[in-house]
């Protein structure tokens, strides 16, 4: 208390409490009222309320004494800084939107509207960030622009006028004047207001409300329902000038159609073309109620009056355009999306350009989207030179040039940023042109495809350009449905440069495809005859050492010293091999040990010497193997194809690419090498060249500088680089996994470099047959097989699951829905709904039955359990369909009894205990007695069993007779039709199909034999069915059985369903209960394929408290995974978190991170020891990097989230192997010394440089994460590993740029 007494005497010198002072030496004896002896705990809290506590208030005696502005003279005012002090600039939350009408765009009408320009909008009205950087690319606190198709929060409502606004008071001139909570607005006197000026303006309204008439017929309706909208309602809110301006447009509707054309032909062309984009919103809630989006597109004709359709083209070309060109220009001026389908070098790139030029002259953007970051950099060096008078710009993860340009190149996954993030550039865009649409079929990189699309805003038109798949219209369809427009599809079989295709078997060429792609026999036997002779030798050759080593020769089984290659017993084995094929080298069945038809020494310096002398350079090899092309190219050291004049100029150019490398970087051990083989016209292309070499080469090849260039697939991805020639080393490769065949479409990609356009009449492809002749089947399926479809990759990522979580107004139900997976089901959405509608009223026109509860009850159960018995029986057996088990259960004579196509019990004998397709040949050879057919009731639910008793088995199924001669015959029966199996047998002898009168009539008779004693049949023992994946069913199915059972072997139950046809009215209503439950399940998120998915995955987000679990909003941890979106977002977050990062140098943070790019060796030996990395430290970093993956895999396994491939090798991998280059890197080693003495790896220069090229990005986004956190040593520290890794050759300026 002494100590709270002095503090009391203190602050009674300074304060007074509510202007009464306070009497020092009273202490604490009075305080309202409060005694010392009495109450001094209660004196002391209010006390420290009074004093101690932290108050937001100041006592009055200071607001007097500092309340006064100070006065200051001219020296002293000139110190004070005015602006802190100023009051900011209100906020205003409404502007005026007005109504034009006519040519001049003559003011009509005005309304005040909220305004919607905070980041919180996903409006594209919205306000400018200002900063031109996140303009660009974005930011993760913006918010992305609403998708096209997806529905605004109120339709009925403008976008910035939420619910608690939209009915505030207006007055009679349509303005707000209530603000929000007021009951009234500010009252001004009549005279401050100018009456005249506004009268005025009303006027002017009225006069200029006749230019509303001078619109095209197609809009009339819509201007006048949107004008009668705009002015109809309340009279209270709707008065004045709208109102009269209603009457106004009513009044002076001009309705003559001839009136109307020769008014606007003064002032538009008669043939002009009327941009849609002016359709009004009621023509876009007419288009919603569409079903067919797509639109394919006839070319069976010609435009002949192309130039009159489009009178102003915003391009033309020197040649003229193929009628595919025309029509999708013709579409693209229109209005519309396309989706252009045609071979390689058709002409796609017209198309892409017109809407590029189409974006310059609407003073709009273009977007063109590749799928790899060198295609991007080529189509900008294409169309710098293609569009001279307008500006192009390429946007990719190191790059950024030009980003305001009309034209901005880039691949989608850097699109699919900035939609996520709100990038302002998207308000511009008109066109986004996708590129190479086939590659949405890869499945690490085809989500993004489908992301970026579902993402898009409405005000985008899309251009889909795509080699020949057979479902584009599946595909256009579903980019209709989902951005709610019409897509017109356009596509092209016909190549402008036909094929041929020939087989090259050891010097000699023969043509086993022509132009028309019909395969030509005479060809392939041809080539298959030039290694006839030294197979047949070698055939003589190894069946002599088969007779000579073992018993049995080339009998059945064979000797057991025959070399073969064949299936089981093939070491046993003679050349020919026995009954399925054991032993003999002739047989498929077995492991298949594929010896590679490799080339000789000889291969391909006979080949290239073939292509010179008959004119067929320049040419493309490709070869499936980067080390195979490096090996194939120094094969031809001997050749030159060069002449003086084109090795000086290849010289030339190589010294100008290079010098702007340092001097150490020019000789490096690639460089030296590839500059010596291009000088000779020959050169290799495949993912290990250093970028800057691969550039030389593509450049030099677009020149014809280089005559032979052995390259790998990559080549054929999108460069526009054709050739005269295209050579296959072999028509399989690996795929990552094993070896296969190439698809159609690969082949087709692939091969359509042959044919220059203008250049050549006929484009050449050779397949290589070294030692032995191709397959035929193998090269039918590749060469002319169906290209493959395109199909749905997508899947969810913790990115996309975080973005979403993070937007808050779009769901990650509504991008699933949206998905090219979920299409089928979606699209159906509108028939299953009719559906549901008429299903609830044929249900309410079924009469109510004239039976008791009890009764009812009843015959529901017996349903219930009937159709809970036929879906156990269909589970056991499709659970058993590959398992020995059902063939011993089906076994050939055995009588079934199953439901037919019209829902009736008929009987059949099992042919064949071989599955296929789900379905068992039997023979059907009975009839329903004809006397009874009148009394047949047809029902899905009630089956056959003996077990149910005589009495109903008699009563509720007809009679069966053996059928006659003639009617005899064999059919496929499903299983899940299958409702009896008995364990009765009826001998078939083999001469009934031979149609032997004796054998059909024994068979009749036994048959007949059988069905008189149907009633007991004995059932066969479903338990014998038994196994680890259906013991719950086959349990399951005993006890209904039991119950169902008791039931009908009750004579009243049977007598009541067997007695008029309350069971089938009873059947019939929950046959359509059931069906609308079932409809409604599919309408609903539930029915979603990935909604399972995304809840597991949403629950890793929440352990890992990347969520908050209650409102599933994202926290810190999410909005720092937000920022990475290069892969692996929670191990990077997860170490950001942990400051693990912030104990290591910059040198070691890059080094580390490098496991996140670098893939690891593929097919590398299990066994090999992981890289060593060279410091302690960075070993400790690999040990928590561990850690972490191991933890979420955890986490992942035990929540049963399908791991991607890359996840589930992540610590199998040695993905650590480029840590010590990357350090060594960042430390200042030159890239000559890492690849001698730091590439432990022992990886290709060009994969060095991909990765460290890519480690630059990651760095980014690490940086920007530690911004969100705070942490400014690990800002500082991913600065400078940026900066210690940006140089020399690895960051080497691109050619094309």
């Amino acid at each position: 208390m002494q100590c709270l007494d002095t503090l009391y005497e203190k602050l009674a010198e300074v304060l007074s409490v509510d202007d009464t002072s306070l009497n020092p030496e009273t202490s604490l004896h009075s305080i309202d009222g409060l005694t010392r002896e009495h109450d001094n705990d209660k004196a002391e809290q209010e006390l420290k309320r009074e004093f101690l506590t932290p108050s937001d208030r100041l006592p009055w005696s200071l607001l007097n004494e500092f309340y006064n502005v100070p006065k200051l003279d001219g020296v002293q005012k000139e110190k004070v800084n005015f602006s802190l002090i100023n009051m900011p600039e209100l906020l205003n939350r409404t502007s005026i939107r007005f109504k034009r009408a006519g040519i001049d765009g003559s003011i009509v009408s005005f309304k005040e509207e909220f305004t919607n320009d905070d980041s919180s909008s996903l409006s594209v009205s919205r306000k400018y960030t200002g900063n031109s950087r996140l303009s660009v690319k974005g930011n993760t606190s913006s918010l992305p622009f609403l998708p096209g198709g997806f529905q605004k929060p109120d339709d009925n409502t403008n976008e910035g006028e939420s619910g608690s606004t939209r009915n505030l008071h207006r007055d009679q001139y349509g303005l707000f004047d209530v603000p929000q909570g007021f009951s009234r607005g500010l009252q001004l006197d009549e005279g401050s207001v100018d009456m005249e000026i506004i009268g005025r303006e009303k006027n002017g309204l009225t006069r200029n409300i006749d230019e509303i008439e001078i619109l095209p017929e197609a809009f009339g309706e819509e201007v006048q329902s949107e004008t009668e909208n705009d002015y109809s309602g309340d009279d209270e809110v709707l008065s004045g000038v709208e109102a009269d301006v209603a009457n106004s447009n009513k009044a002076n509707k001009i309705s003559s159609n001839e009136d109307f054309e020769n008014e606007i032909s003064q002032f538009i062309p008669k043939n002009s073309v009327i941009r849609p984009s002016t359709a009004s919103s009621s023509l876009i809630q007419q288009y919603k109620r569409k079903t067919t989006w797509a639109h394919v597109v006839d070319l069976d004709h010609r435009i002949e009056n192309f130039d009159e359709l489009i009178p102003n083209p915003a391009r033309t070309w020197p040649f003229e355009l193929d009628i595919f060109q025309q029509e999708a220009v013709y579409h693209l001026e229109q209005g519309d999306s396309v989706f252009v389908a045609a071979h390689t070098s058709a002409g796609k790139t017209v198309v892409a350009e017109y809407a590029i030029a189409m974006a310059h002259k609407n003073m709009t953007k273009a977007i063109y989207t590749s799928p790899i970051k060198a295609l991007s950099n080529q189509k900008f060096r294409d169309f710098k030179h293609t569009f001279k008078e307008l500006d192009v710009g390429v946007i990719t993860g190191d790059v950024q040039i030009n980003p305001e340009a009309n034209c901005l190149i880039m691949t989608t996954e850097i699109l699919r940023s900035m939609l996520y993030r709100g990038s302002d550039v998207i308000r511009d865009v008109e066109f986004v042109i996708f590129d190479e649409v086939h590659y949405v079929n890869d499945v690490d990189r085809g989500v993004v495809w489908e992301e970026v699309i579902i993402m898009l805003p409405d005000h985008v038109k899309i251009i889909l350009l795509s080699a020949t798949v057979p479902n584009t219209l599946e595909f256009a369809s579903w980019v209709g449905r989902t951005k709610q427009k019409d897509i017109y599809v356009i596509s092209t079989p016909k190549r402008p440069v036909p094929l041929e295709i020939y087989i090259f078997a050891k010097d000699t060429p023969y043509k086993v495809i022509d132009s028309n792609r019909h395969f030509l026999e005479s060809g392939y036997n041809l080539h298959s005859d030039k290694f006839n002779k030294k197979s047949t030798d070698d055939t003589k050759i190894v069946a002599n050492a088969g007779r000579g080593s073992g018993r049995g020769g080339s009998g059945r089984g064979g000797g057991r010293g025959g070399v073969s290659a064949g299936g089981r017993g093939s070491s046993r084995g003679g050349v020919r091999g026995g009954r399925g094929g054991r032993g003999g080298s002739l047989s498929n069945n077995g492991p298949r040990f594929i010896k590679r038809d490799a080339p000789t020494s000889k291969s391909w310096s006979t080949l290239v010497d073939y292509m010179r002398k008959n004119d067929l350079l320049p040419a493309v090899i490709f070869v499936f193997s980067k080390k195979r092309c490096e090996e194939y190219a120094e094969s031809l050291s001997g050749f030159n194809f060069s002449n003086s004049r084109e090795s000086s100029e290849i010289h030339m150019f190589i010294d100008k690419a290079v010098a702007r490398l340092k001097k150490e970087d020019r000789e490096l051990p690639q460089i030296l090498r590839m500059r010596e083989m291009l000088k000779r016209g020959i050169a290799v292309h495949h993912g290990g060249l250093l970028p800057i070499i691969k550039e030389v080469v593509e450049i030099l090849f677009s020149k014809s500088l280089i005559k032979v260039l052995f390259a790998t697939e990559t080549f054929a991805m999108g460069l526009n680089l054709p050739t005269r020639t295209v050579v296959f080393s072999s028509l399989r490769k690996h795929d990552g996994t094993g070896f296969r065949d190439l698809l159609p479409g690969e082949f087709t990609q692939m091969s359509g470099r042959a044919g220059r356009r203008g250049l050549d009449k006929i484009g050449t492809v050779m397949i290589m047959a070294y030692q032995q002749p191709l397959d035929k089947t193998s090269l039918k399926q590749v060469a002319l097989g169906v290209p493959t479809k395109l199909s749905s990759q997508f899947r969810l990522t913790y990115t996309m699951i975080l973005n979403l979580l993070r937007i808050e107004a779009l769901k990650v139900e509504d991008m699933i829905k949206r998905s090219f997976g979920e299409n089928s089901s979606q699209s159906m959405l509108p028939e299953q709904q009719l559906e549901i509608l008429r299903l609830e009223k044929e249900l309410e026109s079924i009469p109510k039955l004239d039976i008791g509860t009890e009764d009812l009850v009843k015959l529901e159960r017996i349903y219930t359990l009937s159709r809970e018995i036929r879906e156990l029986q269909s589970g056991i057996y499709l659970s058993l369909e590959n398992f020995p088990k059902l063939r011993k259960f089906l076994k050939f004579g055995r009588i079934i009894v199953f439901k037919d196509r019209h829902q009736k019990s008929m009987v059949g004998v099992i042919l064949d205990d071989y599955v296929y397709k789900h379905s068992v040949t039997c023979l059907i050879a009975c009839e329903v007695s004809g006397k009874q057919k009148e009394n047949d009731r047809t029902d899905s639910s009630l089956f056959f069993n003996p077990v149910f008793g005589e009495r109903f088995i008699n009563a509720w199924f007809p009679r069966w007779l053996v059928s006659g001669r003639e009617k005899i015959h064999s059919q496929a029966v499903k299983l899940s039709s299958i409702e009896f199996v008995s364990n009765e047998f009826v001998h078939v002898p083999k001469e009934i199909f031979k149609k032997d009168t004796r054998a059909i009539e024994r068979f009749r008779k036994e048959f007949s034999t059988q069905l008189d004693r149907r009633a007991r049949w004995s059932e066969t023992d479903y338990q014998n069915l038994m196994f680890e994946s259906n013991i719950e069913l086959v349990l399951q199915r005993v006890k209904v059985m039991k119950d169902l059972s008791e039931l009908l072997n009750d004579i009243e139950v049977v007598d009541l369903i067997t007695k008029g046809d309350n069971y089938l009215k009873v059947s019939h209503r929950m046959e359509i209960s059931e069906h609308i439950e079932s409809l409604k399940k599919s309408l609903s998120d539930e029915n979603l394929e990935l909604l399972p998915e995304y809840n597991k995955r949403l629950e890793v987000l929440k352990t890992l408290d990347y969520v908050n679990p209650e409102q599933l909003t994202i926290n810190l941890k999410g909005r720092v995974a937000c920022e990475i979106n290069s892969g692996w977002e929670l191990v990077m977050t997860e170490l950001v978190f942990d400051n693990f990062l912030g104990g290591f140098s910059s040198e070691e943070i890059v080094a580390l991170l490098s496991c996140f790019v670098f893939e690891g060796k593929r097919g590398s030996n299990k066994d090999e020891a992981p890289t060593k990395l060279s410091t302690p430290r960075l070993e400790k970093g690999k040990e928590k990097i561990c850690s972490i993956v191991e933890k979420i895999m955890t986490i992942s396994t035990e929540l049963k989230i399908q791991l991607t491939a890359e996840e589930d090798s992540f610590l199998e991998n040695d993905r650590f192997a480029l840590v010590n280059t990357v350090y060594e890197w960042a430390r200042g080693r030159s890239f000559k010394d890492i690849m001698e003495y730091a590439n432990d790896a022992d990886e290709s220069e060009g994969t060095i440089v991909r990765v460290i090229t890519f480690l630059d990005e990651i760095c980014m986004q690490v940086r920007n994460a530690s911004i969100i956190t705070g942490d400014s040593a690990l800002h500082s520290k991913m600065t400078d590993a940026q900066e210690k890794i940006k140089r020399d050759i690895v960051f080497c300026a691109s050619l094309y740029l």
